[in-house]
């Protein structure tokens, strides 16, 4: 990530309403149950937005449940005008360096517009549906990537996953003290820099002349 990409905000509040469950959409066809994975995002550069820790709820009432467990001191005041979505501001300041310290040190966390943390509602999942909840957890996260991956480039923008996290320092930064909510699965859309030392084959290459494909 380049570090200048912006979001406006339609396109912010558009990606978030994306990755909202429904009949149809094919990113969440395979998946039953209740949504459990939600958005803490760490907002960098998005048009008409105060760059903060934000809280985007998939579901009725996980604002209400991670209260509960976070830090007093939030402020969780609705974003106004947002489309109806579930998203609370929790703290307004730059936080780049605390995504990029989170992710590994790594920059990409806060050269985006934004960096995500999914979070999950862990102890209610697994209560719910016993150990069979853990990979679908993950299963759930990946399909909000690829919803995210797909808006950013709509975008303009691009978007990657980053698998290198501390998870224990989410916890933290929100107070949360028991493992009703775990953070499972990190992300960021911005303005990528691309890397000349990759390569990039077309996903289905033609057989080779000589190899007897056709044999």
């Amino acid at each position: 990530m380049d570090g200048r990409g912006r979001l406006s905000r339609a396109d912010f509040e558009r990606m978030l309403g994306a990755t909202l469950p429904r009949s149809g959409h094919p990113a969440f066809a395979g998946l039953s149950g209740p949504s459990r994975a939600h958005l803490l995002l760490f907002v960098h550069r998005v048009d008409d937005l105060a760059p903060g820790l934000y809280f985007f709820a998939r579901s009725t009432d996980a604002g209400t449940r991670l209260q509960r467990h976070a830090r007093r001191e939030f402020a969780w005041r609705r974003v106004a005008d947002a489309r109806g979505l579930e998203l609370v501001c929790l703290h307004e300041g730059d936080l780049r360096g605390l995504a990029a310290g989170l992710s590994c040190e790594q920059a990409i966390a806060a050269n985006g517009a934004f960096a995500a943390g999914m979070l999950c509602e862990f102890d209610a999942a697994l209560s719910e549906s016993g150990a069979r909840a853990y990979p679908r957890l993950y299963w759930e996260c990946g399909a909000l990537g690829q919803v995210l991956y797909l808006e950013a480039e709509a975008a303009g923008l691009r978007a990657t996953g980053i698998g290198c996290y501390f998870d224990d320092g989410v916890h933290t930064v929100l107070g949360l003290g028991d493992t009703s909510f775990q953070s499972l699965y990190h992300f960021t859309v911005g303005s990528a820099v691309d890397d000349p030392r990759l390569t990039t084959l077309a996903a289905y290459p033609a057989p080779d002349a000589g190899s007897g494909a056709d044999s």
